[in-house]
């Protein structure tokens, strides 16, 4: 299974944690900006001969180890993942964006692009753009070799694994396209709306067990994915903890023996709700059904690792701690 699913739409906004996070925003930007984490390890920055990230030409290193080189802005960009789109019209290579991945549904600008296959994009549809930058992520590792052969400048993105490496992706499409300024601008506000986020969490000490369900075969989203880092910073305690890989598939069984508290559905337009949760063969005892705690989430908001994620992160936090959000209305 791939990890997280672009398919669905919109469900659940979670608006009611808007006024209480927007409170603390100013703080947050200032702890951010004066804890900046591109001081950290940054393989993936581009970089020129002066040690700028702002002119051409640039050289960047991929998640497969190849060193991709651009001898000029690019302005024919072909993304094939939705969280990549995102970015890139986010911060104002929307124009230099001529085609996408069926996913890519948004902002609504995206949608007038054309659509290309995500799992496995035919080569000679992505040549026929013409794109002097081509953007694949974990599902198009298979076509790499193929889009290369072709003479095209490809550069690998494989989905980040905390929001550490989701900022660093901003930041580094930025420097890609030539949007430097306001990449780095967007990941500070993100990280400054997320930050905010956990330090109204701050005095909480044990969150609540969760279970994030990406499908209704039980396919989760573990601590070390980016999604598993955002309940992580909501003190959330995911019941796939040591799990063996990032997007592991759990029995019926083991969900029921960890009895979760709070069952998070990414998968409400396919059918999912509380009904045909709690109709499951021994769910009906989970203390989430018994609590009426089965709460749908937009995952759009919260698979992607974009710049919504920080709707995402109020969602969640809406729906681990209500009470909170009550208050703060």
């Amino acid at each position: 299974m791939r990890a997280p699913s672009h398919t669905v739409r919109a469900l659940s906004r979670g608006r009611g944690a808007v006024a209480l996070w927007l409170a603390l925003a100013c703080v947050a930007l200032a702890v951010a900006c004066g804890d900046d984490d591109s001081a950290a390890t940054d393989a993936g920055r581009a970089v020129n001969a002066g040690g700028a990230a702002t002119a051409f030409p640039v050289a960047v290193e991929d998640g497969s180890g190849t060193r991709v080189q651009l001898a000029r802005r690019p302005e024919r960009i072909v993304s094939l993942a939705a969280g990549h789109t995102e970015v890139l019209f986010a911060i104002g290579a929307g124009p230099q964006v001529v085609a996408r991945d069926r996913f890519s549904d948004f902002p609504p600008e995206a949608r007038a692009l054309p659509a290309l296959e995500y799992s496995a994009p035919d080569p000679e549809a992505v040549l026929a753009q013409h794109p002097d930058l081509v953007i694949l992520s974990t599902r198009q590792q298979q076509q790499l070799a193929q889009l290369r052969a072709l003479g095209l400048t490809v550069f690998y993105a494989p989905e980040p694994a905390s929001l550490v490496e989701v900022y660093e992706r901003v930041r580094t499409l930025g420097a890609l396209s030539g949007n430097a300024s306001a990449a780095d601008a967007l990941a500070a506000r993100m990280r400054a709306e997320i930050d905010a986020i956990a330090h109204v969490l701050r005095d909480v000490e044990r969150g609540p067990r969760v279970f994030y369900e990406l499908s209704a075969g039980l396919y989760t989203a573990a601590p070390n994915t980016f999604i598993g880092s955002l309940l992580t910073m909501l003190k959330a305690r995911n019941i796939a903890e040591g799990a063996r890989s990032a997007f592991p598939q759990l029995t019926a069984e083991a969900v029921v023996s960890a009895d979760p508290e709070v069952i998070l559905l990414t998968d409400a337009a396919f059918g999912v709700d509380y009904a045909s949760v709690a109709a499951r063969p021994g769910w009906s005892n989970i203390s989430a059904v018994r609590n009426r705690r089965v709460i749908a989430i937009d995952p759009d908001i919260v698979n992607r690792p974009g710049p919504r994620l920080v709707e995402g992160m109020h969602a969640l936090a809406a729906a681990l701690y209500p009470e909170r959000v009550q208050a703060a209305r």
